[in-house]
């Protein structure tokens, strides 16, 4: 078992509709991870095009997305999951 924190409004508005809290907050996490994984995957495989040399350094673009434990500092980044109007 797990516990987290959700804000109140929003778990009672999401009671009132009859979301499954724990599915509903599993699955969001399957998606979220899904697209930093894949994020990662293609900033990898990209990396020789980001690379350039610049007189003497070499200048490379790094990974967007932290090791496990990563958070974002914005709950409301647009595309990973619905916002509430």
């Amino acid at each position: 078992m797990t516990t987290i924190r959700i804000d109140p409004e929003i778990l009672k508005k999401a009671q009132e509709l009859g979301i499954n809290i724990s599915k509903t907050c599993e699955n969001a996490l399957k998606l979220y991870i899904q697209a930093l994984e894949n994020a990662n995957k293609q900033i990898l495989s990209n990396q020789a095009s980001f690379t350039k040399r610049e007189g003497t350094e070499t200048v490379v673009c790094r990974k967007m997305v932290g090791s496990r434990g990563f958070e974002p500092r914005i709950a409301s980044a647009p595309g990973w999951y619905p916002r509430p109007n």
